[in-house]
């Protein structure tokens, strides 16, 4: 074990501090050089936990690294250990402190989207979980779950997936009224109330409470029939009979009713993966996913941590089933219980159904990880196969690659497009108009080279690993020129010629031949391609911006907006020429129509 390097013979806050701390409950937050909040904590006894932290032999690597950066720190005395824990939840979700465990909530799976606050609710398919008022139902895996689930809720419960405003104003209603998909409450079919009796049975159902959907329903039906709402209450047994066919094909997950959620883990480089099952009344009606990063080993400090950041968040269901006894375990579920009304089981199971759940969120969590993960170990593979072949001393993780486009020498622009780690830094692309338009490749590439490297070297920014060329050996050496001519001849550079795919680098005139089943050469045709698309696109955007100024805005009187005004309405510039002057005054006005007819018959407008 390392030894850990700290601050409390230097700072003299710190050493202060250490030799005054009381041996009461509270609250501890470390700060480093500059103020900044580094870490929140809660401890039974304060003076024992926080000079645990400089007197261990045995912290992990994340621990060792925040006692480096402590500089100073604070305490709030508390009553009890509880308050203190409360407190302490409260700290770290307002500040989010960078070495406090912060879950990252896997939003790649789709959820059901519930607009709960709208006065006409509407239920739709979204990635995104915000916090809008709205409910969120899933993460569904697969995707298509969360797809076939909200189309059962338009179909069950005719609940609208549309966006319009609602305001009963709309001449018609769409098809879905007519399919018996919806109540229409654009045309004012349904009264807010009811609409909205729709939208808790909707809940209900995608909240998995069968019991309680089943209860309303039936009570609807029989009191639609006692009022002589005969089709109404035909309606209500219909939803009703469907509904519990659907729930009657969903599979009991577990052996009694209690709502429960289950905790497994999974730990890779570095990381943690924690896949949470939700049992509602005996039926898995969701999983979710959170990763942490920069841990060594899941144990029961971590998963306390992890239970406190969520259940602050969510409500605390009657049991929760992890895999490891979380520390401070009373502590902890007197602190759900002071959220729910009572406590709630809290537990690691031993035997039957329940050890195989648990065994089920592990092997996802499992699952997450590699699924996630393992692309990063691919790329690295690559990363180090390029390195050997092209005999580089460094690992390149940043490479950049130029190339040029232009059409016969007009309209000549570059981009640069930038890979970290082997995927598109896209944030990072830039693109260039040359100044000197001309039809040399090589003076081109050039002249892009050296403008962005001088900004690079002048603005102090880091300097890329490789440099790739779109070319042959020729844009190679024009390449090298322009670095060299600033001085960064260090710049490691090759160059990939599109026919052959050889590439190319300094001081030898033979090309390297790497397989054609390469990883190591699909990664460098995926970044010249890139390359050349980027600037394609650029090139076509001038290009199109050319033909509108020299054709159209070359007429007297018609300025940019009009000429794309005449584009949008006519299609084509040849298209304006043959318009009617009926259409030309409809699309332009009378003063554009008048300019564009005299420039057809060839006159100055006035004359």
């Amino acid at each position: 074990m390392a030894s850990t390097r700290s601050n409390a013979d230097r700072s003299p806050f710190l050493q202060r501090k250490l030799a005054d701390l009381p041996t009461r409950p509270g609250v501890y937050l470390y700060r480093d050089k500059e103020a900044n909040l580094l870490y929140v904590g809660k401890a039974k006894v304060l003076r024992n936990r926080v000079k645990s932290y400089f007197q261990s032999k045995h912290l992990d690597a994340k621990t060792r690294r925040l006692v480096s950066r402590i500089w100073d720190l604070e305490f709030i005395v508390c009553e009890t250990e509880l308050e203190a824990l409360v407190l302490e939840n409260n700290l770290i979700r307002e500040h989010r402190p960078p070495y406090n465990i912060m879950l990252r909530d896997d939003k790649s799976y789709p959820y059901v989207k519930l607009t709960w606050k709208d006065p006409f609710p509407q239920v739709f398919v979204t990635r995104k979980v915000k916090k809008d008022g709205s409910l969120y139902f899933g993460p569904f895996f697969p995707a298509s779950t969360a797809y076939r689930t909200a189309e059962l809720a338009y179909r069950f419960f005719q609940i609208r997936d549309c966006d319009i405003d609602i305001d009963g104003k709309r001449g018609r209603a769409c098809m879905k009224y007519q399919l018996h998909r919806c109540t229409a409450p654009c045309i004012a079919a349904v009264t807010q109330e009811a609409y909205r009796e729709q939208a808790k049975e909707a809940r209900l159902f995608l909240e998995g409470k069968r019991d309680e959907l089943k209860a309303r329903l039936e009570e609807a039906m029989w009191k639609a029939s006692e009022h002589s709402a005969f089709e109404q209450a035909a309606q209500y047994r219909d939803t009703l009979n469907q509904v519990d066919a659907w729930f009657n094909r969903q599979k009991a997950a577990t052996v009694d009713q209690e709502d429960t959620d289950y905790y497994g883990s999974a730990v890779l480089d570095g990381r943690a993966c924690v896949h949470r099952l939700e049992m509602r009344e005996g039926r898995m009606v969701g999983r979710r996913e959170y990763v942490l990063e920069d841990v060594e080993a899941f144990d029961g400090a971590v998963l306390s941590e992890v239970l406190k950041r969520i259940y602050a968040e969510e409500p605390v269901p009657g049991r929760i089933l992890v895999e490891v006894e979380p520390e401070d375990a009373e502590l902890l579920r007197e602190w759900l219980g002071s959220m729910r009304g009572a406590k709630p089981h809290l537990a690691v199971p031993q035997r039957g159904d329940k050890v195989d759940l648990l065994t089920m969120a592990q092997e996802n969590a499992r699952l997450a990880l590699e699924r996630k993960f393992e692309p990063a170990r691919l790329n690295q593979a690559v990363l180090e196969g390029l390195q050997a072949f092209l005999g580089l001393a460094h690992l390149p993780r940043r490479m950049e690659c130029f190339d040029i486009s232009h059409g016969q020498g007009r309209e000549v622009v570059a981009s640069c497009v930038v890979f970290t780690d082997g995927v598109p830094d896209r944030k990072n692309y830039r693109r260039f108009k040359v100044t000197n338009e001309q039809n040399d490749d090589f003076a081109n590439m050039a002249e892009v080279v050296g403008r962005r490297y001088k900004r690079l070297r002048d603005e102090g920014k880091d300097l890329p690993d490789l440099v790739l060329i779109d070319g042959g050996l020729g844009q190679l050496h024009a390449a090298e020129s322009a670095l060299a001519a600033l001085g960064l001849d260090q710049l490691e550079r090759a160059s990939l010629a599109k026919k052959e795919e050889l590439v190319y680098r300094p001081g030898t005139s033979e090309p390297l031949r790497i397989p054609r089943t390469s990883p190591v050469i699909q990664l460098l045709q995926r970044i010249r391609d890139e390359a050349h698309r980027f600037a394609i696109t650029y090139h076509r955007t001038l290009r199109a911006k050319r033909t509108l100024q020299t054709e159209l805005t070359t007429i007297p009187g018609v300025g940019a907006a009009t000429a794309k005004k005449l584009l949008q309405a006519f299609g084509s510039v040849t298209a304006v020429r043959e318009a009617e002057e009926a259409a030309l005054v409809e699309k332009a006005g009378r003063a554009a129509a008048n300019r564009v007819l005299a420039w057809r018959a060839g006159e100055s407008p006035g004359s």
